[in-house]
């Protein structure tokens, strides 16, 4: 790319200088635009983070600027010494933004000082005795944060693995959300949090259960800032705070807690929320910096893990700041992100040898076996049991999802209904249903899915019965389910959420076209076992019975899977079948089609069908 002359005149000090100086113009809506309409910001997984990994504290931290000047100058000979990193800096916009909306801002951040920003914190930190080499660092404008860009072979063979190290640990180094400039007071309002001895974590429902205890990742030794001794209540002392009479009665039951949705057209911003948000993309990327950005103003957070609380900066108005100015303060940060995912290498690598992935032991699954070896009784058995687990969770007014997975472990579960049903306020043990998943599979059009199975009932003091007939009556009765629970549990199914209305509508659709082929006697494709909603209706849930693994993870480099004459055959009679009830698939490919353990295929993903030639009903 070339430069202009007179930028290509000026030396590496003096363009330094200027990054340093650097303050941004100020970002004004244009004319008479309305402002964005804001949106609920969390996602309904945001809400079940295992409680040990839950944000307790939010402080303010007045000094953080300062300390972060500081490390400026405790780098400045190392400065001095990478002239050639400073090429990017003359490439650097210093022009406004063209809009003062999240979009445009995140686009002006790209385009004005984060290259040079990012090229100058990789060579100091990264690779130091070749500057010239491409920045590590890159910032994503589409996602808002800074994270590790490809590491080439020609970097220092001395640096080379522990650079491969880093981005195999920390990809991503910020969590990073960008408001319009409209959302200044929710980021005034966020001093108030300060004066709150417990942060207050939204849960999906008010339930007091068994939480697991997870540890978080290690924090570094050693970092630039200055940090209050923190050490926050203890567990019990956390519950009981958070508990209502209702709950102190009953620790058990369920209580129905209705949260706004991401589509609420009534939404009104909650500073809570959006710091709920950002910690939770903190912790899922195990990120140090929490970064709060509306364009004109801006707030830098630093993630304890140990204590599990956020230091937020004071409110910066980066247009005016001095002492550290913008552009000083912006690379001083990106310093110390850089040096702290340094720091934390080591640590990380001893915490994570041994650690399981998962939280919950998977079922164990059956031993494969060849199609000739599947007795036909096999195929009837699966049917079976796959109407009795429909029907038992058909028993159920409520549906009680816990997540077990990653950094997931689910405080309180999400509670989910038959459609168009009467709601109550509050559910006791014996009106809803554990769902514990416990694997997340992928995503596709319509939401996330996932792998789950029901908790068997555990054993109560009015389930074994009494002295009166009514009541051994009730036992027996209770026994029975107990002994059909503890069955099922044997038996993993798919979990799939369409988190939004217009997905939702995506997702009626598919079952709308289960129940037409179930209707129809087609074999060949999963089991409906129930489709549920949220306590808003937005929010909707599918369960299908487990066919197995997609045969894309048969793929070879050329993209084909090998499929024997029998199995061809087969897939051909389920498609003719699926045709023959009405139904166009159009979308059939090895990824959508199952296979599972006694080598037998179902056609899966049904979203895009449609019944006939009414091709507008998929959308």
């Amino acid at each position: 790319m070339s430069h202009s002359n007179s930028t290509s005149r000026k030396g590496p000090h003096e363009l330094r200088q200027k990054l340093f100086e650097y303050n941004p113009p100020s970002v004004e809506r244009k004319g008479s635009l309305p402002a964005p309409k804001p949106t609920a910001p969390l996602h309904f997984l945001d809400r079940h983070l295992s409680e040990s990994l839950m944000l307790k504290h939010v402080k303010i931290l007045p000094s953080l600027h300062a300390e972060l000047l500081a490390v400026l100058e405790s780098v400045s000979e190392e400065l001095d010494a990478v002239e050639d990193a400073q090429l990017l800096i003359t490439r650097a916009g210093y022009t406004a933004a063209k809009g003062a909306d999240a979009r445009s801002l995140i686009r002006y951040r790209m385009d004005g000082i984060e290259c040079a920003v990012t090229q100058l914190a990789s060579s100091l930190v990264f690779h130091p005795h070749q500057p010239d080499l491409m920045s590590l660092l890159q910032w994503l404008h589409a996602l808002a944060h800074t994270e590790f860009g490809p590491i080439v072979e020609e970097y220092a063979s001395q640096n080379l693995d522990t650079l491969k190290r880093l981005r195999k640990h920390t990809q991503q180094l910020t969590s990073c959300m960008v408001f319009c400039t409209d959302a200044l007071p929710v980021m005034e309002d966020m001093e108030r949090l300060d004066t709150i001895d417990v942060f207050p974590w939204r849960l999906d429902s008010d339930y007091c259960g068994d939480s697991r205890e997870r540890s978080p990742p290690p924090d570094a030794l050693e970092v630039p800032w200055t940090l209050p001794q923190m050490t926050g209540p203890r567990r019990s002392q956390r519950v009981r705070h958070q508990k209502t009479p209702e709950r102190v009665s009953n620790q058990r039951d369920i209580g129905v807690v209705e949260r706004p949705e991401q589509t609420d057209p009534d939404y009104k911003p909650a500073c809570e929320d959006y710091i709920q948000k950002a910690w939770v993309h903190a912790v899922r990327i195990d990120a140090t910096a929490v970064i709060f950005d509306c364009g004109n103003f801006l707030r830098i957070g630093i993630r304890h893990r140990k204590s599990q609380t956020l230091f937020l900066s004071s409110l910066i108005d980066i247009r005016t700041c001095k002492d550290p100015s913008y552009g000083s303060l912006w690379t001083a940060l990106h310093i110390a992100i850089a040096s702290d995912a340094v720091k934390r290498l080591p640590l990380l690598e001893n915490a994570l040898l041994g650690k399981r992935k998962s939280t919950y032991d998977e079922p164990q699954r059956a031993r494969k076996k060849s199609k000739t070896d599947a007795a036909a009784s096999d195929e009837d058995k699966s049917s079976s049991s796959d109407d009795a687990m429909a029907a038992y969770m058909d028993t159920f007014p409520a549906l009680a999802v816990f997540f077990r997975f990653d950094n997931l472990d689910s405080p309180a579960p999400l509670l989910l209904f038959r459609p168009d049903s009467d709601r109550k306020e509050r559910y006791g043990p014996k009106e809803y249903l554990k769902i514990i998943a416990y694997k997340r599979l992928g995503s596709g059009s319509v939401g996330d899915v996932y792998r789950a199975v029901i908790e068997p009932e555990s054993s109560s003091s009015d389930t074994k019965g009494s002295l009166t007939k009514a009541g051994r009556s009730k036992g027996k009765a209770r026994s029975a389910a107990k002994d059909a629970s503890e069955e099922l549990a044997q038996r993993p199914f798919i979990l799939k959420f369409a988190p939004t209305n217009a997905r939702a509508r995506r997702l009626e659709h598919e079952v709308g076209v289960y129940r037409h082929l179930r209707d129809a006697g087609v074999s060949g494709i999963p089991s409906l076992l129930s489709y549920r909603e949220g306590v808003n209706a937005d929010l909707r849930a599918l369960m299908l019975s487990d066919a197995g693994r997609p045969l894309g993870h048969r793929m070879d480099r050329d993209k084909k899977v090998d499929l024997s004459a029998e199995a061809r055959v087969e897939l051909k009679s389920i498609l003719t079948a699926i045709h023959g009830a009405g139904i166009l698939h159009r979308d059939v490919r090895s990824w959508n089609i199952m296979e599972d353990d006694l080598g037998r295929f179902a056609s899966q993903t049904l979203t895009e069908a449609v019944l006939g030639d009414d091709r507008g009903l998929s959308h």
